[in-house]
């Protein structure tokens, strides 16, 4: 299996970050990749809650991510899969977790990993 792991760090304190991963406008700031933008959020941010984001290109073509939240740990730790709706490829469920340390008042490291 493969994975991919990055960290980041950012100003902000861990507790904005978090919130940037959980609440649904707020990933549609940020979460869809290049051009694209989160159209659609819909989230049950609890363990065992479902979660689906649609995303879309400037073409119009859209993409649905779809999964379940697996561990909350408030301003530290999510973990989630992670799998894609449609019907163009075999999709298969895969687990993110995700990291926020404090580095100090106002910086967070990220550690994302992705298996």
């Amino acid at each position: 299996m493969s994975q991919l792991s990055l960290s980041i760090s950012l100003n902000a304190k861990p507790s904005d970050v978090f919130l940037a991963f959980t609440l649904p406008d707020k990933l549609v700031e940020w979460f869809a990749p290049g051009d694209s933008v989160v159209a659609q959020v819909m989230s049950d941010f609890t363990v065992g809650g479902k979660y689906s984001l649609v995303m879309q290109q400037p073409s119009g073509h859209q993409f649905q991510l779809i999964g379940e939240y697996l561990l909350i740990e408030q301003d530290q730790h999510l973990r989630y899969s992670w799998a894609w709706a449609d019907n163009e490829e075999d999709s298969f469920i895969t687990q993110v977790d995700v990291f926020f340390v404090a580095e100090g008042p106002q910086t967070t490291q990220i550690t994302l990993t992705h298996s």
